[in-house]
């Protein structure tokens, strides 16, 4: 399990330095007038936010009964699990620029991997009824079959670290959402993808950024014509399904148990945070020989 007071210490460090422009920010903008003390600091709602997807719970309710009775003494104020989750979805923005801080610095490879996954927000029987993400969710396919919900469209390493996140409704293509992603955290070198990226303008738009995206050809098109360095790594492209399922299955990055769209973004980078500290540190223990 994660060692909670370093993951804490990261996130104080961060808030430090970030809170003075965030709280500017929100006040320029119109969202607060006035910077009150709130029950939590932000970096303990982050924490929090975190620390829940790093545990073993599988609601956040539960995590919450579980910290306020092992650990209320951590914290100056502990509020009720209904304010926590309230101030969680109110600070989705400052969770989504905490993950921006831990994105990994694309230079540092020139071997990329694109890929989505599906986040199915409920089932298709239960469609017509759905109404949380009405307006903002939509109806995808993908290799499973069916689903309505969000995608989450990534870019990460060979360490499987995540150099870039983006996430659309269930009906955005994959191609379209390429290069916009690419733009968000430029990367050079080769980036291999499957099928559903294959587009002879957007090949031509990351060429002239210096990367080279590279898929296999379907069916009823020529063959492409692949290095023994590219057919290599195209078959380690699978490395991006070990990403998903850790995302789904240890992280619990899919749900239906939402009830706000800034509840769900904060969700999402929450879980994405605990992904990128867990990869970090195992890369590190790896290289000292821990």
């Amino acid at each position: 399990m994660y060692d909670h007071t370093e993951l804490f210490c990261l996130i104080d460090d961060f808030c430090i330095r970030f809170k003075p422009i965030y709280l500017k920010s929100l006040k320029d903008s119109g969202v607060i007038k006035r910077c009150r003390n709130a029950f939590l600091e932000l970096s303990e709602i982050i924490f929090l936010a975190t620390w829940f997807h790093l545990s073993h719970f599988k609601t956040f309710k539960h995590f919450i009964a579980f910290v306020s009775f092992y650990h209320r003494k951590d914290f100056k104020i502990f509020p009720s699990y209904q304010r926590i989750n309230a101030l969680v979805a109110q600070h989705a923005q400052a969770i989504a620029a905490f993950f921006e801080a831990l994105l990994v610095k694309p230079k540092q490879d020139h071997i990329h991997f694109v890929d989505s996954t599906p986040l199915t927000v409920c089932k298709n029987t239960r469609i017509s009824r759905h109404r949380t993400f009405r307006a903002t969710a939509g109806r995808g396919k993908s290799s499973t079959g069916w689903f309505y919900g969000f995608k989450l469209h990534f870019i990460v390493n060979r360490a499987c670290e995540i150099v870039s996140a983006l996430v659309t409704a269930g009906n955005v293509s994959d191609v379209s959402v390429l290069f916009p992603l690419f733009q968000m955290h430029p990367v050079q070198g080769k980036m291999f993808g499957d099928r559903g990226y294959i587009s002879k303008l957007y090949k031509q738009l990351l060429s002239n950024q210096h990367c080279k995206m590279v898929t296999r050809s379907r069916a009823n098109m020529p063959q492409a014509d692949l290095s023994e360095e590219e057919e290599h790594y195209m078959c380690q492209r699978n490395l991006i399904e070990t990403v998903n399922s850790q995302l789904k299955d240890d992280l619990g990055l899919e749900h239906s148990r939402h009830r706000s769209w800034q509840g769900y973004i904060a969700h999402i980078y929450a879980s994405l945070i605990a992904y990128q500290c867990v990869t970090i540190k195992a890369q590190v223990k790896s290289f000292v020989g821990a």
